[in-house]
C-alpha cells in the first residue's frame, strides 16, 4: 500500500477532498393570484412561452404569469376547462 505524507494513511485518502458545491439559497417567490382565466390573458396580449403538462407560463411586456388548466370532465363533470393563474413578477 502506498502512503502519502501522513504516516499510515493511504495516499488516496490523504489528498484534500474538494467539498461539493453548495446549493444556491432557496428564496421565497411571491405568487399573486389573478382573477382572470388564462383565455382572457391570452386574448389580452399574453403569449405562451412554456408549457409542461397542465401548467403554462405566459409573458407580456416582461411580466410573467403561471397558469394551471384543468380539463373538462373529471369527478365534478364540468362541461368546460377551468384555469387558475398567478403573477410571479
Amino acid at each position: 500500500m502506498t502512503t502519502g505524507s501522513m504516516a499510515g494513511i493511504p495516499a488516496t485518502f490523504a489528498r484534500a477532498q474538494t467539498p461539493p458545491p453548495a446549493a444556491p439559497p432557496r428564496l421565497p417567490t411571491t405568487w399573486e393570484a389573478i382573477d382572470q382565466p388564462m383565455s382572457a390573458l391570452l386574448n389580452g396580449g399574453h403569449r405562451i412561452v412554456s408549457a409542461t403538462g397542465p401548467s403554462f407560463t405566459l409573458e407580456r411586456q416582461g411580466k410573467y404569469v403561471v397558469c394551471e388548466v384543468r380539463p373538462p370532465g373529471g369527478l365534478r363533470g364540468n362541461a368546460e376547462a377551468t384555469s387558475t393563474c398567478d403573477r410571479v413578477n
